[in-house]
């Protein structure tokens, strides 16, 4: 009789039998631990919960500020974490390392602090060019997305579809090793609809949040294609000053 055992499966196994038999340490620091999800008391501790954000662009540290009354953010955008220390670590850790059980301890840290989401007809990951999805794998924007779904049907008992309705237009330099002058010009008529969203409520879902030109063109496109709600959802916010003339992942 033929056995039949998913991969995924055979991951939890995998884990199972480590988290047994062999010793756990922090994925940061690398000290002795024994949390589910491998941080230390200390990392753990150490990440940055955004508080007070902007209620626009959730900038860290803006609600009192009216941040975006001078500069307008292209939608209201939802950010649980702070960019930067800890948060930093374990995003490029996930991201760059491919360690995708991150992504639901990432996830559950960020809704922690944002209010609960809910009337959307569909979550919209920010694409990434094929070419660059087939040399990283996948697009940890999607991947987030399905989490995040996951995460929020857990909450409310309503299952928001994720859905790939944008195209991405490649670019010749990498984003990560763009100036914020760069990403402004790279991000330019990027985005393409694939389809008409007349009347549709919209949630985009990235990883990180720091000049905001990625999201602002991407509202801009899904917008322009009809819908009449657009907004966003982060893993983390870069803090204002950390975007002045620096190069970021996202």
């Amino acid at each position: 009789m033929p056995i039949n055992i998913s991969l995924s499966g055979i991951g939890r196994l995998a884990n199972a039998i480590r988290e047994d038999f062999l010793p756990i340490h922090c994925l940061l620091c690398n000290s002795a631990c024994d949390r589910p999800n491998r941080l230390c008391d200390k990392c753990d501790d150490d990440i940055r919960i955004n508080i007070w954000p902007c209620p626009c662009c959730a900038a860290p540290g803006q609600v009192l500020v009216a941040h975006c009354a001078a500069t307008t953010a292209p939608c209201k955008v939802h950010a649980g974490l702070e960019y930067g220390g800890v948060v930093r670590e374990l995003i490029h850790r996930w991201k760059f390392n491919r360690a995708a059980d991150l992504t639901g301890f990432l996830v559950r840290r960020a809704l922690t602090t944002v209010p609960r989401i809910a009337g959307f007809d569909a979550m919209v990951p920010v694409p990434m060019h094929w070419r660059k999805r087939w040399y990283r794998g996948y697009n940890q924007s999607e991947v987030l997305a399905r989490v995040l779904s996951r995460e929020l049907q857990l909450q409310s008992g309503v299952r928001v579809p994720v859905k790939n309705l944008l195209r991405a237009k490649g670019r010749p330099t990498a984003q990560h090793l763009m100036n914020r002058r760069q990403r402004h010009q790279s991000v330019e008529d990027r985005y393409t609809a694939c389809a008409p969203l007349e009347g549709q409520s919209i949630l985009v879902v990235d990883d990180v949040l720091t000049t905001g030109q990625t999201i602002r063109a991407v509202a801009h496109c899904i917008a322009g294609a009809g819908a009449t709600r657009v907004e966003a959802w982060c893993l983390a916010r870069a803090p204002l000053a950390a975007n002045k003339g620096k190069a970021h992942p996202r």
